[in-house]
């Protein structure tokens, strides 16, 4: 009797690690359908913003007041849809369980500063101030450059996006001399504390009145939160709804990793 049951026992897990398998495969293939794709349709998006910036900057001759609208919606879209391809490709390679981690030692305070001065715009269109608040005595660090630059850009941006009157702050310090921290600050609305635990979910929108005001494609923060792992970063969040939030990261300031170009997550 007992033998019987654990033969039966034995092949449910046997089966169960079966679905398993190819369910991690399937995961996998759709990630790199999703990669292919997106990279294949950079290329034509490269090309309409290339030629529209031309067209922007009056290289073909001067434009009339409609065309030249109709030009800067083009660029405005076509860019926004290269943002969306770039966030896709970032996302599959992240889930496909490759990425390929380039560690240097560079300065975290420039960093900052070009990725707030890349946003700026962002900030200006809204009328938001976007600020640094850097308190460093020791600014360069040894990480993945791309990978903290992304992390900033989706946090930052992502902040402006949800902040329409204020400003956003980016506050760089060190808790301990082994460590740095960066803090994204923002005045915006907020998120429910029953929202909190769902925000790093893929294609996850917690506020679906919010999501038909901003397009996105719900993938920022998720992309944020496989990268701070990667990079072996913390994350923490504090919002008050109304009030704002707060995005903290914790990171070491000499990042060790395996001596090799692609690691699995």
């Amino acid at each position: 009797m007992l033998a019987a049951r654990a033969e039966e026992l034995a092949e449910q897990r046997r089966r169960i690690e079966a679905q398993n398998a190819e369910l991690r495969k399937s995961s996998q293939l759709k990630s790199q359908f999703l990669a292919t794709m997106s990279h294949e349709l950079r290329t034509p998006m490269n090309a309409i913003m290339g030629f529209s910036q031309m067209l922007r900057i009056n290289q073909y001759g001067e434009l009339t007041a409609r065309q030249a609208d109709m030009v800067e919606r083009i660029f405005r879209n076509s860019q926004n849809l290269l943002d969306l391809l770039n966030e896709v490709l970032d996302f599959s390679k992240i889930e496909a369980g490759y990425l390929e981690l380039d560690c240097e030692t560079f300065d975290l305070e420039r960093l900052v500063a070009l990725t707030i001065e890349e946003l700026r715009s962002l900030a200006q269109a809204k009328q938001l101030k976007l600020v640094a608040d850097i308190q460093l005595t020791q600014p360069q660090i040894t990480s993945d450059r791309t990978c903290l630059r992304r992390i900033l850009v989706n946090l930052t941006s992502n902040a402006l996006k949800f902040t329409d009157a204020g400003q956003v702050t980016v506050a760089v310090w060190e808790p301990t001399a082994e460590r740095v921290a960066i803090a994204v600050r923002d005045t915006g609305i907020g998120i429910a504390p029953e929202n909190l635990a769902h925000i790093f979910e893929a294609f996850r929108q917690v506020d679906q009145t919010l999501a038909r005001q901003h397009s996105g494609t719900g993938l920022g923060l998720a992309i944020v939160k496989s990268l701070t792992e990667l990079v072996q970063c913390r994350i923490q969040v504090a919002s008050e709804l109304g009030r704002g939030s707060e995005f903290c990261l914790e990171l070491p300031r000499h990042l060790s990793i395996v001596p090799t170009s692609r690691r699995r997550l």
